[in-house]
């Protein structure tokens, strides 16, 4: 482990050798708080076996973490090498010795931390290209957690400082702090095209005292409007417990840890009219008759037994189907079932 010119790398374990096994296509989705438990293993399990025993590398910005090192203890036989990259500035990112460790990779996890950062230090790098290369070219599997799976959209929400809450959103969409909903300028995820994702929906503590539930709905919301009315956007939401695993056909596989709360993934659509009310200072009226927009809910369980099809957005199977709107302000997201 050594920092040479603002970045970090680490090899928890294995070799840097090559590997000869191409590895599969995926992208794995978490919500953001994995908590080492049932889900967690098969969903890890799902995106290792796609690696074909290769090299695990893990990117971040702020130092080394322990990704790695954990993946080492618990998946050993699963890899050839697990290795850790913290990249922490644009020079970094635009460093040989840096790329070349990205292009080596066979599975690549996007750490959490904060969004800003890597759009700061990675955007418009041989960075940013050597993770596109891996996705779309190499085929490896890519997954994200919290601030790592934020950027793996389409759109993607990068807050210069604490994120919107969802009372602030619904009651401005032009909230100062909306300024930051990024389009197509970033990484390139398969069958994530005009979505925006977003992670912790059900998260309350003191940094976060409401669930961002409310946030996603006013976050579709703005990027349809600012993208003229463009209903083709999409969104997709995780709770804290949720693992969202797409296979290289676009079918998503949903895994948790089959409790009752905090395991949901959602998948929202609009529902064929845009927001009825969308100006500066004023709250955000999208109701189109309770139906503005379609969602469906899949709880995740250890099986991965809900399915969403992300080609059609319409196949889908182990969840349930409802309506998001909201009538104004503080009167807040209202669901109801289809």
């Amino acid at each position: 482990m050594g920092n040479r010119h603002n970045f970090d790398y680490y090899l928890a374990c294995g070799t840097n050798q090559s590997c000869s096994i191409a590895p599969k296509a995926g992208s794995l989705l978490i919500g953001g708080a994995e908590g080492n438990k049932s889900g967690e293993d098969a969903a890890t399990r799902w995106f290792l076996e796609r690696a074909k025993h290769g090299k695990y590398l893990v990117l971040r910005v702020g130092g080394i973490g322990g990704q790695a090192d954990w993946i080492c203890r618990h998946y050993r036989d699963w890899i050839d090498s697990a290795a850790e990259l913290s990249i922490d500035s644009r020079q970094a990112a635009n460093n040989s010795e840096v790329v070349e460790y990205i292009f080596q990779a066979d599975a690549l996890f996007i750490a959490g931390g904060d969004q800003n950062d890597y759009q700061e230090y990675w955007q418009g790098t041989k960075t940013e290209d050597a993770i596109n290369y891996l996705v779309n070219e190499k085929k490896v599997p890519i997954a994200g957690t919290s601030a790592g799976m934020a950027i793996l959209g389409d759109y993607y929400y990068a807050p210069d400082h604490q994120g919107i809450l969802s009372s602030e959103i619904l009651n401005d969409p032009f909230h100062y702090n909306t300024q930051t909903i990024h389009r197509s300028d970033f990484i390139k995820i398969p069958y994530l095209q005009r979505v925006i994702t977003d992670t912790h929906l059900d998260r309350i503590n003191t940094r976060n005292p409401e669930t961002r539930y409310g946030r996603l709905l006013g976050l579709l919301a703005k990027i349809i409007h600012e993208y003229n009315n463009q209903l083709t956007t999409r969104a997709i939401g995780l709770e804290e417990g949720a693992f969202v695993a797409i296979d290289e056909k676009g079918i998503a596989r949903v895994f948790g840890n089959g409790t009752k709360i905090g395991q949901d993934a959602y998948f929202l659509q609009t529902n064929g009219a845009a927001p009825e009310q969308i100006e500066p200072g004023w709250p955000l009226i999208w109701n189109n008759l309770g139906q503005a927009v379609k969602v469906y809910r899949i709880p995740g369980d250890p099986e991965g037994s809900g399915h969403f099809d992300l080609n059609n957005w319409s196949k889908a199977s182990g969840g349930q189907w409802e309506y998001w709107y909201t009538i104004g302000g503080k009167s807040g997201l209202r669901k109801q079932l289809l």
